[in-house]
């Protein structure tokens, strides 16, 4: 059940809380404690995005094109909780704000309240000319909703098909929902993506939320795909790369490397810059 971002994004995309749920620390596009919606459960997803992109969500075949030549989703030493169980949820309900009060208003739609923390981020993101995507992702069932009040994104996935001016990106993010005492937790994943399309002079993906969550560590895959195979050494830190090949896009050839990192978290004050990479240095 998708319907026409980010995250990605990303990548992409926040922290949010239902109304009057325990308070606590949220992460790049996810809420914290699933609310009833419908007949099920979701949670909030949202992030940012340039202002003039296209954005949609699209069914994900790009990931398994793409994984055939840079390998699996996962990466080396991840967390085996973090996949135990792994389901597919639908994403609905998506929306843009270009203002915080846009962005308020689509809260109380749909009787959610975001954190200060995250706020002051998505603040920041509008002020530097972005807008803020927002979507509903379906929670798997569970028997006590209230007592999941921390969602992360412990795995953000993204391929990043990147010219020198424009940009594709598409997002896809790895859910993990727990008890406030990590006693029970689920895991969950959009079986689609996100989309971005836009102009640029740099490649991008949105990495300020990460430092919000509430996981020790922030798992980040990025697919780069350029017209040709770019210097590794432009990758900023702490992204490192791994061997690269080529992929058809239509009837095109491409270049495709990985670039993986690991944000170990703690410092919630400690900003993280958005990833950034030039093809020309």
């Amino acid at each position: 059940m998708l319907i026409a971002i980010v995250t990605c994004m990303a990548g992409i995309l926040v922290g949010l809380m239902v109304r009057f749920s325990r308070p606590v620390r949220a992460d790049l596009k996810c809420g914290d404690a699933p609310m009833h919606f419908d007949d099920g459960l979701v949670v909030t997803w949202a992030g940012p995005a340039p202002k003039e992109a296209r954005v949609k969500l699209g069914n994900g075949d790009i990931f398994e094109r793409v994984e055939q030549v840079t390998g699996t989703a996962i990466p080396a030493g991840y967390p085996k909780k973090y996949l135990e169980n792994l389901r597919t949820s639908d994403v609905f309900n998506a929306s843009m704000a270009w203002t915080p009060e846009e962005l308020v208003r689509w809260q109380d739609r749909h009787g959610i309240e975001m954190e200060p923390e995250a706020m002051g981020v998505f603040e920041n993101y509008l002020n530097d000319g972005h807008r803020i995507f927002m979507a509903l992702v379906d929670h798997p069932s569970v028997s006590d909703p209230g007592s999941f009040v921390a969602c992360s994104l412990v795995l953000q996935r993204a391929v990043i098909v990147y010219n020198g001016s424009r940009q594709d990106l598409f997002l896809r993010s790895y859910f993990h929902s727990a008890r406030s005492d990590s006693s029970e937790y689920v895991n969950f994943a959009p079986g689609g993506n996100v989309h971005y399309s836009f102009k640029t002079d740099s490649a991008w993906f949105p990495l300020e939320l990460t430092r919000l969550i509430s996981e020790p560590a922030s798992y980040v895959e990025l697919d780069i795909v350029t017209p040709e195979e770019f210097d590794q050494k432009l990758l900023p830190e702490p992204f490192t790369a791994h061997e690269s090949g080529y992929v058809l896009l239509g009837d095109v050839k491409y270049e495709v490397r990985r670039a993986s990192a690991v944000f170990k978290l703690g410092n919630k004050r400690q900003r993280i810059p958005d990833f950034r990479l030039s093809l020309g240095g």
